[in-house]
């Protein structure tokens, strides 16, 4: 990457070409150019998204008879006969001499068709391999930067930039804790999980100013609640000093509210399971009535597609914002009946199908559904002008936080293969591309409830169930929470019956607060077992929190705990 190329003349260079592929979506060239401009502003990951599409469209160009071959090839045409004279008749010759002037003199039509392979063997092909391969190595897809790198090399046995970036690729993998000696021979076993930034990109324009829009949130809040409203609270930053805060929103009591009373009742469509054939409500995700209750005849399915809602409210609202985009396209095993390590990537993956099938039902921006635009994405500012990367040669060269777990499977081919099911044209609807994928994921990670397996008696085998609701998200955490929730078909908060007792130094077990809440007093919710110590609790809650838990309770317990080991010492 060029250093002396900044970031404002990449940033524009970027904007030029999206503005371009609008006009023209089946231009390879243009994704390789996005991709360059992507890599050199730091997004290993987005560079990748973009040259995965510049390498599907060259296989179209190879294959007569895929949907986008001629509109792949016109395009490609046009962007060749705008090349130097010069270039044009450089690649033909080398492309003799390399099969030693064995040619027949083409015909125009055909010299041009000629000219259009040259071009993408010579030229295309080779710059693709070599960005998605440094990009895969960036973001820590080992698996994947491997298996690109044999077909790069295969094609192209001279270049050194693709043996570099093979080197700088095992090396990184030697230099792994645990990695055994003859991992070169067990690239089966990489690993394909890593790190991209979680950010606020600089032309994301459709993140709200979350504390100017008020107004609309408490709309939002009073169809799920007439004793909660959102306001604008006081928050410690999670980097362990309690004097540091930062605005951000709460959830209030607009009444006096007595221990035990329901105070919030919010369903939602933007729902997923991972269970190919439990029998759960398509829309709401709440079980389905067994066939001998009284309940069985609330039951609806699908006339086209036989998938179940458990009730006629369900069945419309559906209707009215997602099925119609995914009925019949045969997207019911995607993601489906994954190993368990692999079970909350599945939910975070349905849940962004079932996002993209909202946009594309209602004709909205992903960002701009009412599910995701106001929840909290974790997402930090933009970097500075200062360099990403210090080399680009390894994941540890990244000058800047990388927070946002990333595969290249879950966030770049999955996505787009969930839209080619869905009949989404994925080069002509620039609205589904790799930062929204991000941006969505980055969401529901912070947000998304999720329930366990097993609760009907079976064994248990991990989260199945997820769900966005984006009011009861706006509830802060907290260790000694004044709610308590429960989610099956719609999620529901009861102000608790009892608090929490805290730890003391000495092992004591005492009651700090009193249940029920008061006129504008907070609610308090909590995204860990919080019966666990407060060593334990901030582990497990840091990946939703974004750091350390400064809730009172932990802050107060973690004093306990140092004094106490301070006078064991």
């Amino acid at each position: 990457m060029n250093p002396a190329i900044t970031k404002d003349v990449r940033l524009r260079r970027l904007e030029a070409a999206h503005v371009h592929v609008k006009v023209d979506p089946y231009n390879l060239p243009l994704y390789v150019c996005i991709a360059q401009e992507y890599l050199g502003l730091g997004y290993p990951d987005l560079a990748a998204g973009a040259c995965y599409k510049a390498i599907l469209l060259s296989d179209a160009l190879d294959d007569e008879a895929d949907e986008y071959h001629e509109a792949a090839s016109d395009s490609l045409k046009l962007v060749i006969q705008q090349q130097p004279l010069e270039e044009r008749i450089r690649i033909i010759k080398e492309a003799m001499n390399a099969e030693d002037g064995e040619t027949a003199t083409p015909d125009s039509d055909t010299a041009l068709d000629i000219e259009l392979t040259l071009w993408l063997r010579e030229h295309y092909r080779l710059i693709m391999y070599r960005i998605l391969t440094r990009s895969l190595l960036l973001c820590e897809c080992y698996r994947s930067a491997h298996i690109y790198l044999c077909q790069g090399i295969q094609m192209f046995l001279d270049d050194d930039e693709l043996a570099d970036i093979f080197g700088d690729l095992f090396l990184k993998i030697r230099n792994m804790p645990g990695m055994p000696e003859n991992h070169h021979e067990r690239p089966w076993e990489f690993s394909d999980n890593g790190w991209v930034r979680r950010e606020h990109y600089p032309w994301n324009i459709y993140e709200p100013d979350r504390l100017n829009r008020l107004d609309n949130l408490n709309e939002m809040m009073e169809d799920v609640s007439d004793k909660l409203e959102v306001r604008a609270v006081a928050l410690p930053v999670l980097n362990g000093d309690p004097r540091e805060v930062v605005t951000q929103l709460g959830v209030f009591a607009k009444e006096d509210i007595e221990p035990g009373e329901v105070i919030l009742n919010e369903t939602s469509m933007l729902t997923a399971n991972n269970r190919l054939q439990d029998a759960l409500c398509d829309a709401c995700s709440g079980d389905i009535p067994p066939l001998d209750s009284p309940d069985a005849a609330k039951v609806v399915v699908c006339s086209d597609c036989e998938v179940v809602f458990c009730s006629q409210w369900c069945w419309e609202a559906a209707v009215d914002t997602y099925h119609d985009a995914l009925c019949g396209k045969d997207v019911e095993a995607i993601a489906k009946d994954v190993p368990p390590a692999e079970a909350a990537d599945s939910l975070y993956a349905l849940l962004l199908l079932r996002a993209l099938a909202m946009s594309e039902t209602v004709e909205w921006h992903p960002l701009d559904l009412p599910e995701v635009r106001f929840i909290w994405g974790d997402l930090s500012p933009e970097a500075s002008d200062k360099l990403p990367y210090k080399d680009f040669l390894s994941p540890d060269s990244c000058l800047v936080p990388r927070r946002l777990p990333f595969s290249f499977q879950y966030n770049i081919r999955l996505p787009f293969h969930m839209l080619e099911k869905m009949d989404i044209d994925i080069f002509a609807n620039p609205q589904y591309d790799v930062w929204v994928f991000n941006t969505l994921y980055a969401k529901f990670r912070g947000t998304a409830s999720a329930r366990l397996s097993g609760t009907g008696g079976t064994a248990i085998r991990g989260p199945e169930v997820s769900a966005v609701h984006p009011m009861w998200c706006l509830a802060n955490h907290s260790c000694d929470p004044n709610v308590r929730w429960e989610w099956g078909g719609s999620i529901k908060f009861w102000s608790t019956d009892e608090r929490v007792p805290w730890t003391g130094r000495d092992g004591k077990k005492v009651v700090k607060s009193r249940a029920g809440i008061k006129k504008g007093e907070e609610v308090l919710n909590h995204y860990c077992d919080i019966e666990l110590s407060v060593k334990d609790r901030r582990e497990w809650a840091s990946g939703a929190l974004g750091g350390d838990c400064m809730c009172d309770r932990c802050v107060w317990e973690a004093a306990e705990e140092e004094q106490a080991n301070g006078k064991a010492k």
